[in-house]
């Protein structure tokens, strides 16, 4: 990007939004580039918050769980409805909850923070609970569901069923419009990442992963995860189990996480044929040529063993010009790779106390002076997936290393549906105006106390009583 370009839009950013606009489609127009963005330069400051004490009044006079339920409700219509029409394969003579019933119980379980099948009936075991959760699932229950009936129907539920109901509270999200600002000239950022959720000293299923070592076999049940970012969230819309189906003996190769990530991919273009995404990963990916035959973008972390002529061309050419006038940013354009180019960039962070840390990437964005900053911030939320993705699910809200079922089918049911569960989670968390407010007095374990304590001790609102006049407002 010329200097008279990038004085032009400096000069710009003080004008109001349509002269901005119009400024930024010339200007996009007369040189040919659509990643041309004039952003406000006005600052603006946050009005005073509440203070304490009427912090406390607003924790009283609202109800954090008619506050989720508004949320399902709202952005959600037809869950219920999808819950319902599940495949139910139970006797019709043993029937005493609706398939809604079971799911939701489970649901809400939980969106309170319980994460095991026994803490169902160890929490939920009391009138209220009976009653509120009646009013929830839309049926005169007498008792909860016993977690061992909910058990049974997780088991034979159809998971391409229970995945059909991730995808549609995605494409809920989309059509909402609440993430466009989110995007990236019209693309949404997915990054991919594959965890482990446990390790056994037997072969679950036989299927799992196996690691060898000092003669002691282990083994592994790995997922790979794909999660769109908007914002400060992170919204699951796929995931491929990395298993050793057809491993017959040690010669025969097991399955890997770029496997996986091939077999994903063609049902993420099939669900999302119109949709076009710039898939951040690390450094694995960056052999594959997935992304460019899909025509989707990406950001892979560049690594020396990973891409070397692509690595040394790159450390060749910054020392001989950089092409971007940012200070520790450094850009080196159209370096061959597979008979296309790619665009390698850095990044050296300076912490503190002294110390650096160097991030290398390759992308097929066009990367310039002007939005370099922006696409480097792009390559490093690769790390969210694993902070606030995996983490939280492993160790905060949900805890997915706990399997709740060793039935294969029974297992996969349960990931899904606590990938479900943080989605909404995050809409609650991240978007409700009176969960922020109430976020300042409490933390994050204490809320989800709050929740348990509403449901087993108080009553809530009839659904059809719910007041759906509220906007969720999320932050970049």
């Amino acid at each position: 990007m010329s200097e008279e370009l990038i004085k032009k839009i400096e000069e710009s950013q003080n004008l109001g939004r349509a002269e901005r606009r119009k400024k930024e489609r010339f200007s996009q127009k007369k040189y040919k580039d659509k990643t041309i963005k004039i952003k406000s330069g006005k600052k603006f400051t946050k009005s005073p918050g509440l203070d304490k004490e009427k912090r406390r009044q607003l924790l009283n006079d609202k109800n954090l769980l008619n506050e989720l339920r508004k949320i399902i409700v709202k952005y959600f219509p037809d869950l219920m409805s999808l819950f319902s029409k599940l495949t139910d394969k139970r006797h019709k003579s043993y029937i005493t909850y609706k398939m809604r019933t079971i799911i939701m119980t489970k649901l809400f379980a939980l969106l309170c923070g319980i994460t095991t099948m026994t803490g169902i009936n160890d929490w939920f075991d009391t009138e209220e609970a009976i009653k509120n959760l009646s009013k929830i699932c839309n049926q005169e229950l007498k008792e909860i569901p016993d977690w061992q009936t909910i058990q049974d129907v997780i088991e034979q539920l159809d998971y391409n069923e229970i995945d059909d109901i991730r995808k549609y509270m995605f494409k809920a999200l989309l059509r909402s419009k609440m993430f466009d600002r989110f995007r990236y000239n019209g693309c949404i950022q997915l990054i991919v990442d594959a965890t482990g959720l446990t390790a056994l000293d037997y072969n679950l299923n036989g299927n799992c992963l196996t690691r060898t070592r000092d003669g002691k076999t282990k083994y592994y049940k790995y997922v790979l995860e794909a999660k769109v970012v908007f914002g400060n969230m992170l919204i699951s819309i796929d995931s491929e189990w990395i298993e050793n189906n057809n491993f017959n003996n040690e010669n025969d190769k097991q399955d890997c996480e770029i496997n996986a990530f091939k077999r994903m991919q063609k049902r993420i273009k099939n669900n999302y044929p119109k949709l076009k995404f710039i898939v951040t990963g690390d450094a694995l990916y960056a052999t594959t040529t997935i992304c460019k035959d899909n025509h989707w973008h990406y950001i892979f972390n560049l690594k020396k063993d990973r891409l070397k002529n692509v690595y040394q061309e790159f450390e060749d050419n910054i020392n001989y010009k950089n092409e971007v006038s940012k200070e520790n940013y450094y850009l080196s354009s159209n370096i061959p790779f597979k008979q296309h180019n790619v665009n390698a960039f850095r990044f050296i962070e300076k912490n503190v106390d002294g110390k650096t840390t160097t991030f290398n990437y390759i992308t097929d964005l066009k990367v310039d002076t002007f939005n370099i900053v922006q696409i480097v911030s792009m390559g490093r939320r690769r790390w969210k997936i694993e902070n606030e993705g995996f983490n939280e699910q492993k160790n905060g809200t949900y805890n997915i290393s706990h399997l709740c079922s060793r039935f294969e089918n029974a297992l996969k049911i349960h990931y899904l549906l606590i990938q479900i569960a943080h989605t909404i989670r995050q809409l609650f968390e991240l978007g409700s105006l009176v969960v922020k407010e109430v976020k300042k007095i409490l933390t994050k374990k204490e809320i989800r106390k709050k929740l348990i304590t509403l449901l087993i001790s108080s009553s809530i609102t009839n659904l059809e009583s719910l007041d759906l006049n509220f906007q969720l407002r999320f932050d970049d």
